[in-house]
């Protein structure tokens, strides 16, 4: 039987006992045994069960978008029907005659025959009031609600074919705020500017990421993968460089006292200090010769 199940957040993918080809319709069943018809797109691997994962889209149509309109429509209802309630208890707290009597603002006579009806009155009055104010507050939080949802049936996620586009644009545009901050500081409002500004570029390549394997092409999917293994090949050139500067250049790491000195001995054992000569702390507990730092900075 063909099934939902989570892959990311906003996301259910088709789980399925048999492999399936892309464009294949297939019928899926959710928890509550409800069937839908759905295309399948892009294979996205296996479960530890041996069952068959797909990216896939509703034959009708249906999305994120249209449940969240489904939901403002819905709660909008339930809003004009609690307005509808707060009126009626409004328009029948008291007939005309019993208003125009409380507006005379006649006490109650206690002991007097008429002291039973108006307290009753008061009751009556008070009961629809409360009613009227709770119906209303009711219809307000409901209409909160109802333009919440109305707002999220605008949303692309992830669940949806058109994110590759979106992401990849919201991509473009974060990688252009982050080189803008770094090539002109000044525009940054404030000390965090180019730390949030990197931390949406790692967001959105994430994304990207994520949509080329939902819904892209297997050369898109090609492209993401070589471009992931040049990065880690880049960055693994880069720390092995680092490492033969600081071996080069007599470097050590010291995070205590201890270290420290066993560091400083090790290194003037190999030749690159002098007795006496000082050592300058560069970052992340590094320590270099000082006569040696500008060299290593230069090389990195």
């Amino acid at each position: 039987m063909n099934t939902y199940t989570k892959y990311c957040p906003n996301v259910f993918v088709a789980k399925c006992d048999a492999e399936q080809e892309k464009g294949d319709t297939i019928t899926l069943t959710t928890k509550y045994g409800q069937e839908h018809e759905s295309e399948v797109h892009n294979f996205l691997g296996k479960t530890n069960d041996n069952c068959f994962l797909y990216s896939i889209t509703r034959s009708d149509g249906f999305n994120s978008q249209e449940r969240a309109k489904q939901k403002a429509e819905r709660i909008t209802g339930y809003a004009v029907n609690a307005e509808k309630r707060s009126n009626e208890a409004y328009e029948t707290r008291a007939t005309k005659h019993e208003r125009d009597f409380m507006s005379l603002g006649e006490p109650i006579k206690v002991g007097h025959h008429s002291e039973k009806r108006h307290r009753k009155l008061f009751e009556k009055y008070d009961n629809k009031m409360r009613k009227s104010i709770e119906e209303g507050d009711k219809a307000k939080a409901y209409l909160s609600r109802a333009e919440y949802w109305d707002a999220k049936s605008k949303d692309i996620n992830l669940s949806m074919p058109e994110s590759l586009e979106y992401y990849e644009f919201r991509l473009h545009e974060a990688k252009r705020q982050h080189q803008l901050y770094k090539d002109k500081p000044e525009l940054r409002r404030h000390s965090y500017s180019l730390t949030y500004a990197n931390k949406a570029v790692k967001e959105s390549t994430r994304n990207v990421e994520l949509a080329v394997k939902l819904w892209g092409e297997q050369s898109d999917i090609d492209q993401i993968f070589l471009e992931k293994k040049e990065a880690a090949e880049t960055a693994n050139n880069k720390s092995k460089k680092k490492t033969d500067l600081v071996a080069k250049y007599g470097g050590f790491f010291a995070f205590n006292t201890e270290q420290f000195k066993e560091g400083y001995d090790r290194v003037k054992a190999a030749g690159h200090l002098e007795e006496g000569e000082k050592v300058r702390a560069i970052r992340h507990g590094l320590y270099l010769p000082s006569k040696n730092v500008d060299s290593f900075l230069n090389g990195l």
